[in-house]
C-alpha cells in the first residue's frame, strides 16, 4: 500500500466568545489546517495541526512530493520529513507539520487493520481520559463575578474535577479573587493557573502565598526563563509545569538537572505526534519527571490522537487540557461528549472519527472570508481596568 495523493485545506472554526490570554486573544475563532492522504487502495486517512492564527497549508503542500509513491513506513517516513537537520531550520514548526501527516498515517493503518489507533500504538492502559476545563477569560466576563459564575456553569455542566485558569490577563489582585471565590463555591475542584509567563517573579510569589489552603494542582509558566521556573519551584514549594521551557527533547536534560520544573506538557502537536509523545512519556518516566498534555486548540480529529496518545501512556498523571469547549461547531459527524470530566477514546479503526467533508468545506469559505491573525491580536475597544499594560501595548483599549 503507497501513499497516492495529500490534500490539505485550511478552516476557521467560529468559537462561542473571544478568548483572551497574557499577551492578546483569539478573536472569535480559530484557525486548522486539515490533511487528508489517500492511499493506492483507496483508503484515506485524516490528520489536523492548529494552535496558532494561520495556516500551514503552504508548507505541508511543498512535501507532498517527498511522499507521494512512499509505502507507508511511519518510522522512515518522519525521518524524511523531520529529521534532525530539518528541526534546526524549523524549529517548533517542524513538529506540528509532522503530526497531522502521521496521523493521517495512523488513520490509515488502522482502518487497513480494523484496529484502533491505540491497539496500533500497543494497546490503551485506560478506556476513558480525564480532561480538565480550560477556562479563558473573555469580554463578557471582565469582573470577578462574571468569570466565576461562567467557570462554575461550565464545570457543572462538564462534570469538571479539574480547573485550568488562564491567567496574565488581569491584575494579580483580580486573578487572585477569582481563585478564591471559586474555590469557595466549587470545594472539590483542583486548579491550575497558567498566565503563559506574564508574571515577574515577584508577582508570582504575591499569588503563590496569597492562594495558600486554595487547592492548587500547579502552576504553569507562572514566570519566564528555566531559572525563574526554578526560583519559583523553591520559594513558593508549589509544583511547577510547562509548556514553554521543555518543547524540544533536546530540552530535558536542562530542566532535569536545574531542577526547575516537575511536570512537562506534551502533546502530539509539539512533539512529533503521537509516537513523538510516547517517546516523550518514556523519558520523563526515566527522569522521574511528571508527564501532563497540553492543548494548542483542536477539533475532533487531533482530539482523537490525543485521546489515542494519552490512552497508550502509563505515566500519564494529570487531565489533559483541551479548548474543545469553546468550539461552536466541529468537523466530525459524532462530536465528542465530555461527562463527569472524561472522554471516551474511540474505539472504532483508524482514529474512530467519521470526518464531515461538507463541514470541512464550509469553515474552509470561512476562513476564506476571515482571514488569518497573529496570535497577539487584540480587537478589544471597551475599557477595561484591570489589565495589565505590557499585555495590551497596541490595544485600542484603556488598561487603567
Amino acid at each position: 500500500m503507497k501513499i497516492k495523493n495529500l490534500e490539505t485545506k485550511t478552516i476557521a472554526i467560529p468559537l462561542k466568545d473571544k478568548l483572551l490570554h497574557g499577551v492578546g486573544e483569539h478573536p472569535g475563532r480559530l484557525i486548522f489546517t486539515i490533511v487528508k492522504i489517500e492511499t493506492d487502495e483507496g483508503i484515506i486517512g485524516y490528520g489536523e495541526t492548529g494552535g496558532g492564527g494561520y495556516s500551514l497549508s503552504p508548507m505541508i503542500e511543498k512535501l507532498k512530493t517527498l511522499l507521494i509513491g512512499e509505502d507507508l513506513n511511519i518510522r522512515r517516513l518522519r525521518w524524511k520529513i523531520a529529521s534532525p537537520i530539518s528541526a534546526t531550520y524549523y524549529n517548533q514548526l517542524l513538529p506540528q507539520i509532522w503530526f497531522p501527516i502521521e496521523t493521517a498515517l495512523l488513520d490509515i493503518k488502522g482502518k487497513a487493520l480494523g484496529i484502533s489507533i491505540s491497539d496500533l500504538i500497543g494497546g490503551k492502559v485506560r478506556d476513558e481520559i480525564e480532561v480538565s476545563a480550560y477556562i479563558f477569560p473573555t469580554p463578557n466576563t471582565l469582573t470577578v463575578q462574571e468569570l466565576v459564575n461562567k467557570v462554575e456553569k461550565i464545570v457543572k455542566e462538564g462534570g469538571f474535577k479539574v480547573v485550568k485558569l488562564k491567567t496574565g490577563v488581569f491584575s494579580p489582585k483580580h486573578e487572585i479573587d477569582v481563585v478564591k471565590e471559586l474555590a469557595e463555591r466549587l470545594p472539590y475542584i483542583k486548579f491550575r493557573l497558567d498566565p503563559n509567563g506574564a508574571w515577574s517573579l515577584s508577582e508570582a510569589l504575591y499569588v503563590a502565598r496569597s492562594l495558600e489552603g486554595v487547592n492548587i494542582e500547579y502552576f504553569e509558566d507562572p514566570v519566564w526563563t528555566t531559572n525563574g521556573l526554578k526560583a519559583f519551584r523553591e520559594l513558593s514549594k508549589y509544583p511547577v509545569a510547562t509548556n514553554t521551557v521543555a518543547t524540544k527533547f533536546e530540552d530535558l536534560p536542562n530542566v532535569f538537572l536545574r531542577d526547575a520544573v516537575d511536570i512537562v506538557l506534551g502533546d502530539p502537536h509539539w512533539w512529533y505526534g503521537i509516537y513523538g509523545f510516547l517517546e516523550l512519556s518514556a523519558s520523563l518516566w526515566s527522569l522521574g519527571l511528571e508527564l501532563g498534555m497540553h492543548s494548542p486548540t483542536e477539533t475532533g480529529i487531533a482530539l482523537a490522537a490525543m485521546l489515542h496518545a494519552a490512552s497508550a501512556s502509563p505515566n500519564l498523571a494529570y487531565a489533559i487540557d483541551t479548548h474543545y469547549i469553546h468550539l461552536s461547531d466541529d468537523i466530525i459527524k459524532r462530536p465528542f461528549k465530555i461527562s463527569e470530566g472524561k472522554i471516551k477514546v474511540p474505539t472504532e479503526p483508524g482514529l474512530g472519527v467519521d470526518v464531515d467533508e461538507n463541514k470541512i468545506d464550509k469553515y474552509q469559505r470561512l476562513y476564506e472570508e476571515e482571514g488569518e491573525y497573529t496570535y497577539h491580536q487584540v480587537e478589544l475597544t471597551k475599557e477595561i481596568v484591570m489589565i495589565p499594560r505590557r499585555s495590551f501595548i497596541n490595544c485600542k483599549c484603556h488598561p487603567y
